[in-house]
């Protein structure tokens, strides 16, 4: 027993290195991009005298608390009126098409430059909605904003003028959030999310590599949509198919993150985890799309080798779990301190896979606004992100196995709102499905071995490794509350036609 637990911890670790190299690997390009001026560099020229005809797009799916404030921010975007349109691709069952309506009415001056477009059936889903557009369209760009996204009026006079070079296809404003300080929730997604947009896109930018549009607040070429093959809807993240297809047809991509765009947060656990389980999904759906076109294709060896860690994170998830679950009879079995192969482990463990970690998330939220009381902040809840990160994981997995198994599959958006998400847009259900549950029992039976582990270790007379455990605890005890409070929140409503589709059953 004790040399297959060690075996299997010696296989998480592997793999939680592995990444966590590719990680320290991104906090160094990020740091050389942003030395070299390259994170997000753009030529200052000057938007053309007669400038192209420019779509945007707003997808819409059931989302009566944002609609209204997304049409008043779009209505405002400057661009020459005889070259500008707004499609409303609206393809709601709910309310969300009546506040439509009433706001196309009640503001004639500015109705005149949208379009509202309905489908009959929600084929394709997102993916459906934007090709639909696209061909109702004879723009030559296409800017692309969710419900919940908010950008300024100067949105397209800023990240238009990276297109005077006729090889961009794509330019990508960073995310940044409206409700970040919302909750210890939103603190906690803030985090993880800054990572990404504040150092991988750039730095994945600024080294030239392959970076994807993240499916709003972007400008597409019509060109380069046209040439990657068009949207498609085979995987449920259709931003990362087409951004892989463009790029590998020759395309070149702009980052901005100098300039964000305000959205929202899910302030709803159940919707966070609907949210990364999509994203989760859809990137392996991916993988197994393109990752042996991008191995045989004429792009360098870097681009190769950076495409191949981005498009396989995603298994991170499966050393994660099986960290969690072996973790705490492998210290039973060779104790807290263990000698022989284990003693060089142990400290690669925490520098390559924890360091690291702790590392991207500080650099991410320094160079958001680089505040040091942010960077104070982070590395003092470091443990509690981390532990999070570990319970969240499940979710995840479970997703890889749904995308490993699947094509496509139901876009589940994730609603917004702030704290009255919960009832509109399908979430508001008094029952939630059975895979949810299940998932939260599994929850609790590693925060339970967890636990266990931290008794026994306070009775070994060791503290700190208890200590240490009570937090990875503490991350999995956290979801299990915010969803089982979801729940009987849930159970007050009245009953609704949609429930969470988070997992494939």
């Amino acid at each position: 027993m004790s040399y297959l637990v060690g075996a299997l911890y010696l296989i998480a670790v592997a793999g939680l290195v592995f990444f966590g190299i590719h990680r320290l690997k991104m906090v160094w390009s990020y740091g050389r991009a942003s030395r070299d001026g390259r994170a997000g560099a753009v030529e200052p020229r000057e938007l053309p005298l007669d400038p192209p005809r420019v779509c945007i797009q707003c997808p819409i799916y059931n989302e009566p608390l944002v609609v209204t404030g997304l049409l008043a921010v779009v209505a405002s975007i400057e661009w020459d009126p005889e070259k500008l349109e707004v499609q409303l691709l609206d393809d709601s069952t709910d309310e969300t098409t009546g506040l439509i309506e009433r706001w196309l009415r009640a503001h004639p001056g500015q109705a005149g430059r949208f379009r509202h477009l309905r489908r009959s059936k929600r084929t394709g889903y997102k993916a459906g909605a934007l090709a639909h557009g696209m061909a109702n369209s004879g723009a030559s760009f296409f800017a692309v904003f969710d419900a919940d996204f908010r950008p300024r009026s100067d949105f397209l006079r800023v990240l238009m003028k990276a297109f005077a070079d006729p090889g961009v296809g794509m330019v990508q404003a960073r995310w940044d959030f409206s409700n970040r300080r919302a909750s210890l929730l939103t603190r906690l997604q803030a985090v993880y999310l800054d990572a990404h947009f504040v150092v991988e896109q750039a730095a994945r930018a600024g080294a030239g590599l392959f970076f994807n549009f993240n499916g709003t607040a972007g400008i597409w070429r019509r060109e380069a949509l046209v040439e990657a093959g068009g949207w498609s809807a085979d995987t449920v993240t259709e931003d990362l198919d087409i951004s892989y297809r463009a790029q590998m047809a020759g395309w070149r991509f702009v980052y901005r993150p100098d300039y964000p765009v305000c959205s929202e947060l899910p302030e709803k656990v159940t919707a966070f985890k609907a949210q990364q389980a999509r994203w989760t999904k859809g990137g392996v759906q991916v993988m197994r799309k393109l990752l042996p076109r991008l191995l045989r294709s004429r792009a360098t060896l870097e681009v190769k080798i950076e495409g191949l860690f981005h498009l396989t994170i995603g298994f991170v998830h499966l050393f994660l779990v099986l960290f969690a679950i072996v973790f705490v009879p492998f210290l039973v079995l060779f104790g807290p301190t263990p000698g022989g192969l284990f003693w060089f482990v142990h400290p690669v463990v925490i520098l390559g896979a924890g360091g690291s970690a702790v590392l991207f998330f500080l650099v991410g939220q320094y160079f958001r606004e680089r505040r040091w009381f942010d960077l104070v902040l982070t590395l003092a809840g470091c443990p509690l992100i981390l532990s999070f990160g570990l319970a969240m994981s499940l979710t995840c997995l479970g997703a890889v196995f749904a995308g490993l198994m699947t094509r496509g599959g139901e876009f589940v958006r994730t609603p917004k709102g702030g704290r009255q998400s919960d009832l509109g847009g399908g979430f508001a259900a008094n029952r939630i499905r059975r895979p949810l549950w299940v998932l939260a029992g599994l929850e609790v039976g590693i925060a339970v071995l967890l636990m266990a582990g931290a008794i026994h270790f306070t009775l070994e007379g060791v503290p700190l490794v208890a200590l240490m455990l009570l937090i990875k605890a503490g991350g999995f005890l956290l979801l299990i509350g915010w969803f089982l409070r979801e729940t009987f929140e849930l159970a007050k409503i009245p009953d609704r036609v949609e429930i969470i589709p988070i997992l494939d059953s």
